[in-house]
């Protein structure tokens, strides 16, 4: 799980990054150790990277469905005699059906509107994202890209609105968990649980050689086997890339404060409260989650490049851009969040003649201190690693990290990308362990069962 969360909050281009430095045409794999000499830039680099970096959200995803696994059926089914094998394939493996279905979805679209990895190790294979790219920031001819991007529109809308119809299905079914675990060896599976033991063995190997990759790039020499040290990218990225990286911090920090709010007060009224059309604004608010990077950035610009809101090349179109890409995934946890929160507080206020502003600020957001930690948290890190849409709107004014890691790996600079990305990783893995402390502190002042708080620290 700890790998999965590195993973997860690590910049776009690291596996092709990495990928680049062990199995490229000087790959310390396939030329240093091996001895090989292989175009690994083709159409299976491209399958192969984004493969590995779409499973950990897919295993999140599954990992979360298994606590709607029915554990009485399993314990039935041991009382009955029946062995390891069989449970998994009869009981878990259909129950995770739906979820795997999801994932499919989510892995197409996110493939589809992948330009990163076909343009850095695709060689002269090309995809329709990255073709896109290229007529754009490359040929200028924003007219064409438009009119590409609406082939990646119009099947993602399809299956955005398929997406929302199965994941409407699966929350609606009952949750079967108990306490306690599943408690299910996969050595004991027979020969699918020892597929899924080696493919999960091999997973972990690759990862940990590629983010080993990724440090050790940063600090050693191009080309050096065995490794020399050096200290000359880290030089080179805080020389003349400082205000880049401060510039995505403090625009990630804006974007997590201020996009956690706001989807505080949207769950607010629209699922607390059911104003008018909130079934409409719902869809609208998870729409982002599936439009592909390149529409949403060449989107913006269409939209905000004349008056009266001419905003291209502000960091206000970046700033707005970032959270309604995140906003998506911060409704979602506040309104699983405010659904604990019991009716009957808000009720008694407002017979007692509290206005709703006065019910927000005194109920609903003490309550909400975890789900805000989290929204913020998933909100800095994902403006901090985001790319698809920024890449097409940011200036030379408002360069950022992500930009620079994309640049730094598109033309030959490892070291320095493996700097930028290191900090990138570092930052978000730090961010992120202060939220923890600050959760498990919060969870210390609650007071079991009265789902109030000892001290209410909005005060």
């Amino acid at each position: 799980m700890a790998l999965l969360i590195i993973i997860m909050v690590s910049p776009p281009f690291v596996s092709s990054l990495a990928y680049i430095q062990l199995y490229g045409r000087r790959g310390w794999i396939t030329y240093k150790l091996l001895h090989l000499d292989w175009m690994p830039y083709n159409r299976w680099g491209i399958i192969l990277m984004q493969a590995i970096s779409f499973t950990p959200l897919n295993t999140l995803l599954l990992n979360g469905l298994l606590n709607k696994v029915d554990f009485v059926a399993i314990k039935s089914a041991r009382d009955l005699g029946a062995k390891a094998s069989h449970i998994l394939k009869d009981i878990i493996i259909p129950s995770l059906k739906p979820g795997v279905l999801v994932c499919l979805l989510l892995t197409f679209v996110r493939s589809l509107a992948d330009y990163g990895t076909p343009a850095i190790i695709g060689g002269r294979y090309r995809t329709l994202a990255s073709e896109i790219y290229i007529q754009f920031m490359g040929a200028g001819n924003l007219e064409k890209a438009a009119a590409m991007n609406m082939c990646l529109f119009i099947p993602s809308i399809i299956f955005f609105f398929i997406y929302r119809a199965m994941m409407k299905k699966i929350n609606s079914s009952p949750s079967q968990a108990q306490e306690g675990t599943l408690n299910l060896r996969m050595h004991k599976c027979g020969p699918i649980g020892y597929g899924v033991l080696g493919v999960s063995i091999i997973y972990v190997i690759v990862m940990v050689l590629q983010y080993a990759t990724i440090f050790l790039t940063a600090i050693t020499r191009k080309g050096s086997f065995p490794f020399k040290f050096t200290t000359e990218y880290i030089q080179q990225v805080f020389n003349y890339n400082t205000a880049t990286l401060y510039r995505s911090v403090i625009y990630s920090l804006i974007v997590a404060v201020v996009g956690t709010l706001f989807a505080m007060f949207f769950t607010y009224y629209v699922e607390r409260q059911k104003i008018r059309l909130s079934s409409v604004f719902d869809c609208i608010a998870t729409l982002p989650y599936m439009i592909p990077g390149t529409c949403f950035g060449i989107g913006f610009i269409l939209a905000f490049n004349h008056s009266p809101l001419k905003l291209t090349g502000t960091a206000i179109i970046l700033i707005v851009c970032m959270l309604f890409k995140q906003l998506p995934t911060t409704t979602k946890i506040c309104a699983a969040s405010m659904s604990q929160i019991s009716k009957a507080q808000e009720y008694s206020a407002r017979d007692l003649g509290a206005g709703r502003l006065r019910v927000i600020w005194n109920i609903i957001l003490p309550n909400m201190k975890p789900a805000f930690l989290t929204c913020f948290t998933y909100g800095f890190t994902s403006s901090m690693t985001m790319a698809g849409a920024i890449l097409f709107l940011v200036a030379p004014k408002t360069l950022l990290a992500v930009f620079k890691l994309f640049d730094a790996t598109y033309t030959g600079e490892y070291g320095v990308a493996a700097v930028v990305a290191s900090i990138i990783i570092i930052v978000v893995l730090a961010v992120e362990g202060l939220t923890y402390i600050l959760t498990s502190l919060w969870e210390k002042k609650h007071v079991p069962g009265t789902g109030t708080y000892q001290k209410n620290l909005w005060g």
